[in-house]
């Protein structure tokens, strides 16, 4: 990777303050994080509950804004974008995986995944041909019809990886996208990530799991609302990996009297 081009994604000494109501205590939850994604990198952010990297992750994806500091995604601000125009960017340029899928029960997988392109008014033959060969890359093309109820988790994740990817997105952003799956589905589900990074695409994971983290190539580690530390998975396996991952959090635990 060409180390002079420009960063897909960096934040900049965020800061997110959260203040009780009626003047209340504050509570400090980013203190002052700054990082960069280059395009086609595949990033886990991980840290124990409380550690910041919700808020981390809600600041990236443009639904929170920071205290201080700054987002830019292909060098635009993200914290300059006005409330009216914020849904549409996100739609445009960003694709979302959560832990319960958050899909509708009332829509059958197919229409679940065409919903994001239904909400930017895309032609339905457009539709038709975004989802032919992803809905054969995720496995899913033969319960399409079927919905959410009707399927196992793993299916229901594979349908949430096609709605966030049918809009050609910039980065995926994905929260515990294994947290609500058995192990068999969670390597499944993070062998598509893999697959989905290999062709190109820029992905950031948050996940307390080690396993999962593993797949990624380089892993930040958050801690109090700062960047503790970060690894790189250079030429290790995907198992000498994890095993390095579980050390630094063994290590993060210590550092925090656990």
């Amino acid at each position: 990777m060409n180390s002079q081009q420009t960063p897909l994604l960096t934040a900049e000494h965020l800061r997110k303050v959260y203040s009780a109501r009626f003047g209340g205590s504050r509570t400090e939850a980013l203190k002052d994080i700054s990082f960069s994604v280059s395009r086609g990198e595949f990033i886990a952010v991980m840290g124990e509950s409380g550690s910041g990297k919700t808020t981390l992750l809600n600041i990236l994806a443009a639904l929170d804004r920071p205290t201080e500091g700054m987002v830019l995604l292909d060098q635009q601000d993200l914290t300059k974008i006005s409330d009216a125009l914020l849904s549409r960017f996100r739609c445009e340029n960003l694709g979302f995986v959560f832990q319960d899928f958050n899909l509708l029960d009332n829509f059958s997988l197919r229409d679940n995944i065409y919903l994001p392109l239904v909400l930017s008014d895309t032609p339905k033959k457009e539709m038709d041909a975004r989802l032919e060969p992803l809905a054969v890359q995720l496995g899913i093309s033969d319960i399409l019809e079927k919905y959410p109820y009707e399927v196992s988790g793993g299916q229901k994740q594979r349908a949430a990886i096609g709605r966030a990817l049918i809009t050609h997105p910039k980065l995926i952003l994905a929260d515990e996208p294994t947290g609500a799956l058995d192990s068999r589905s969670s390597a499944q589900v993070m062998n598509l990530f893999s697959e989905i990074h290999q062709n190109g695409q820029t992905i950031l994971v948050v996940t307390h799991s080690a396993t999962t983290a593993c797949y990624a190539h380089r892993v930040l580690f958050i801690q109090d609302g700062m960047l503790y530390s970060q690894l790189y998975r250079g030429s290790m396996s995907r198992e000498d990996f994890r095993e390095k991952i579980s050390d630094n959090l063994s290590v993060l635990l210590q550092k925090e009297g656990i």
